[in-house]
């Protein structure tokens, strides 16, 4: 009853409109600078005297193992502030911004036919009509947008703001405001501390100056915690790294669901295989934390069984804020270059199996002890010394029966065999409790079998936007975020380069890429730009091509249950 009584007398943990008596400092805005430059042909595409590449990336094993060689040797040439007519490898798939723009809204109907073009899935391209809807929808206010997330109602004269398809884009913007400030909104000016004994108000006797604070603070009315749309709580290395990969994905899915497309998290693992030109060497691999951009199938059994196609595209959402060193700007570059590397490695796996890691080895095929039968391993060698309780029970009953007994007393005894469990092998739990120990870790040690497929079996790999017949390289496109900004990267993968990384010897041109601006997600014009990037991102990978049917990987036997 008493309990609550000490709280009365602690001092308040919040101000009087709800928020922190100390905000940690906002994390500043920095952006990391790496923009390496390499020749024609790069220094590990040589057959000279230097390292091959494989195993020059080998050497890496923690983050401060990453220098500007590697770059090099790879052969990557950064454009940093690129135009998106230079992203977009056919600028006509751009939208043509300021004349969908003029067409008037009585007129979008007749317009929206003629804006539309063939996918490659067999469906028609969405046209200036979709195109001005999410527009209008990424442009409005966050504040309006953030009181109809909180369900706010609005300020007297005005209507709620209607989000449709951005809704599930505003809601995680809105959760970036409580860790970042909103940089479509003026500065915030420092709160005045709290009075306290140390830092007292001041006084009439400190002449006009102060009289004119105590009106000012006096006269200021804050709005009320559950009116707020903006309550920082935190700051940008605070943010839970899933609130940037969930306001990518949804900011990608508002154009990404109109061409066919989807986000979704990978099944396996994405990894970058290394494998040395060297048989005796083993192969190695590096970890990503992208995601990718895979096209539905437009039949209904595929879709519901999860299959999916591509990949389209990659995403790429760091938690690094800092980069105050150039090893910091050296590990998000790495991080994007690994993420478009996968990316390749997965869509040339189109029309080709999988081959497993130790498949045919000798310690995948062959028996263990030299091929002999071996013997008892662990708890088996005690279980193998004295016979179970059940074959003791067993025996017991059998000499306690008389041979010369009658049918009635032999029926009886195999009731009682019957209901004991003696000589019979009992279903479900009952079978478990008798069984002495869990052996089947001695079972599955013994059979040989090479280590679990790599490759998804529900994903039909497979190059979706590149040219046909092939000119040698593959565009590989990824959306990359940090903060609460995204910019969109194009790389130029030569084939050579992917069959190096698999164990060949080869020379490759240069790895070009493509970076466009840091677009700010807070502000309305600056992610209405990103988003006319990733239109044309997504019209030009699912535009028709006429060719060929590329064929789908079948690393494994697909997978529809």
């Amino acid at each position: 009853m008493f309990a609550t009584i000490p709280s009365a007398f602690q001092p308040s943990s919040s101000t009087p409109t709800a928020t922190p008596r100390k905000l940690p400092p906002q994390t500043p805005v920095r952006f990391p600078q790496c923009a390496p430059t390499a020749d024609e042909k790069p220094r590990g595409s040589s057959n000279g005297l230097q390292k091959p590449l494989v195993p020059l990336l080998q050497t890496i094993q923690r983050p401060a193992d990453i220098k500007l060689d590697h770059f090099e040797a790879l052969g990557l040439h950064v454009i940093s502030d690129s135009k998106p007519e230079d992203i977009i490898p056919e600028p006509s798939y751009l939208p043509p911004i300021k004349a969908w723009n003029a067409i008037e809204s009585d007129n979008l109907q007749e317009a929206n036919d003629a804006t539309r073009r063939p996918l490659c899935n067999g469906n028609i391209s969405p046209g200036v009509q979709t195109y001005r809807e999410r527009q209008d929808e990424l442009r409005i206010d966050n504040t309006a947008a953030f009181r109809s997330i909180r369900r706010i109602p609005p300020p007297t004269g005005e209507s709620a703001a209607r989000l449709g398809h951005a809704f599930e884009f505003f809601k995680n913007l809105e959760f970036f405001s409580g860790f970042w400030d909103d940089t479509s909104l003026p500065p915030r000016k420092e709160e005045p501390e709290a009075t306290s004994s140390e830092n007292p108000l001041p006084s009439s006797e400190d002449g006009e100056k102060g009289t004119d604070e105590i009106d000012l603070f006096s006269k200021e009315d804050p709005v009320p915690a559950h009116l707020s749309t903006h309550q920082r709580t935190g700051n940008g290395a605070q943010l839970p790294p899933e609130y940037r990969q969930h306001l990518l994905t949804s900011f990608v899915k508002l154009v990404a669901y109109d061409f066919g497309c989807n986000v979704s998290l990978p099944r396996s693992e994405p990894r970058l295989y290394l494998t040395p030109p060297s048989p005796s060497k083993p192969t190695s691999h590096f970890n990503s934390s992208a995601t990718f951009i895979f096209r539905t199938p437009t039949d209904r059994s595929s879709a519901r069984g999860g299959i999916v196609e591509g990949p389209v595209a990659s995403i790429s959402c760091r938690t690094s804020t800092v980069f105050a060193t150039e090893a910091e700007s050296r590990l998000d570059l790495a991080r994007e270059v690994v993420a478009v590397l996968l990316t390749a490695q997965h869509r040339s796996r189109s029309g080709r199996t999988e081959k497993r890691f130790g498949e045919n080895a000798w310690w995948a095929t062959k028996p263990r002890w030299g091929g002999g039968p071996g013997g008892p391993i662990g708890r088996e060698a005690e279980k193998s010394d004295e016979p179970s309780s059940t074959t003791k029970l067993a025996s017991a009953v059998e000499e306690a029966t008389p041979p010369a007994v009658s049918e009635p007393l032999r029926s009886i005894a195999a009731e009682t065999k019957r209901m004991f469990g003696i000589n019979a092998s009992l279903p479900g739990k009952r079978a478990k409790r008798l069984k002495e120990g869990n052996m089947q870790i001695y079972e599955n040690y013994r059979k040989m079998l090479p280590p679990s497929a790599t490759w998804d079996r529900r994903t039909r790999y497979m190059p979706i936007g590149k040219p046909v017949p092939s000119q040698g390289y593959d565009d590989i496109f990824l959306v990359s975020a940090i903060n609460h900004h995204v910019s969109i990267i194009r790389v130029r993968v030569p084939e050579a380069l992917l069959e190096v990384l698999e164990g060949g010897t080869r020379e490759w041109e240069r790895v070009v890429m493509w970076r466009s601006k840091w677009y700010d997600l807070f502000l309305a014009e600056e992610r209405v730009e990103a988003m006319q990037i990733v239109w044309g991102m997504m019209a030009y990978q699912m535009r028709k091509i006429e060719g060929p049917a590329v064929e789908a990987g079948e690393g494994e036997k697909m997978d529809t249950t």
